[in-house]
């Protein structure tokens, strides 16, 4: 195992983030790029366009992304943060065209997952170039150490996000860090970090995926039972429904699990979100 050094450990506890992390070699960057384009054959149109499922979980959806998510470099570092059982919660990519007006504002990702103890760590892995034009990640340092902070939902415009969210209540944002990210390599933060990102101005596609894992040993506390992917180590506790691994692209069975959880992963994504919000002040 290749995982983190005790200093860069101690740095992410710190700060809520690390990077660069190198993750991907260049062919396998291609392949996975690949892989991406025919995704997009497939569906018809470019997934930064396409219907929001198709964003959401492609691991469970296409064979290239499964692989990604266990992808030794990027497990090993997980690893080394959360031990031995490893549980994917979630898969999104997160694409900005050149040119694009896409946007995230201030949040948080802890608001609206119900996920207990907060044992939750993003790899972002970039396929393209994320420079200071394109729209990186800007993480707040130590922002995490204060917990779940407010939150409201549909308030921002051209929000990357689907809840359009923004986090309401103040924070330190003196100390803030744009993870500049090769191909290939990724960046790590804690689900409590406040983060945002910028319109991609370069003439180039900023193309991610947010890999989000989890301990087996969290849970989710609402009331909907949540599929997940178990991607090294056993499962101890059975907090989750752990869903195979896809043996066909777009498979029937296939696309019929990957409806499924997106619509199981909304149903107790607005629950959170509801029982958040009815704790705003008027």
């Amino acid at each position: 195992m290749s995982g983190l050094t005790a200093e860069q450990i101690s740095q992410f506890r710190a700060d809520g983030f690390y990077y660069p992390l190198d993750g991907l070699s260049e062919t396998e960057v291609g392949q996975f790029r690949e892989g991406l384009l025919m995704t997009e054959k497939h569906i018809g149109v470019p997934l930064a366009d396409a219907e929001g499922k198709f964003r959401h979980n492609l691991h469970t959806l296409c064979r290239w992304t499964d692989e990604l998510i266990r992808h030794s470099a990027i497990l090993d570092v997980i690893e080394s943060l959360m031990g031995p059982n490893i549980i994917l919660y979630t898969c999104r990519a997160f694409i900005k065209p050149p040119k694009s007006l896409g946007i995230t504002a201030w949040h948080q990702d802890s608001t609206y997952f119900g996920l207990r103890p907060y044992d939750h760590v993003t790899a972002w892995v970039a396929l393209s170039d994320v420079d200071s034009e394109s729209g990186p990640a800007e993480f707040a340092r130590g922002s995490h150490i204060r917990g779940q902070l407010l939150q409201e939902s549909n308030v921002v415009e051209n929000s990357v996000n689907t809840a359009g969210q923004m986090t309401v209540e103040w924070f330190d944002k003196s100390d803030t860090d744009c993870a500049i990210l090769k191909p290939g390599q990724f960046s790590l933060h804690h689900t409590c970090t406040l983060h945002q990102s910028a319109p991609n101005k370069s003439n180039r596609p900023r193309i991610g995926l947010a890999l989000s894992y989890i301990s087996t040993r969290t849970r989710n506390t609402g009331s909907v039972r949540m599929p997940a992917t178990l991607v090294r180590g056993s499962d101890e506790y059975g907090n989750f429904d752990l869903q195979p691994r896809p043996l066909e692209d777009f498979g029937p069975e296939e696309t019929r699990r990957h409806a499924a959880s997106h619509a199981v992963f909304l149903e107790n994504f607005h629950e959170q979100r509801k029982l958040h919000e009815a704790g705003l002040p008027a």
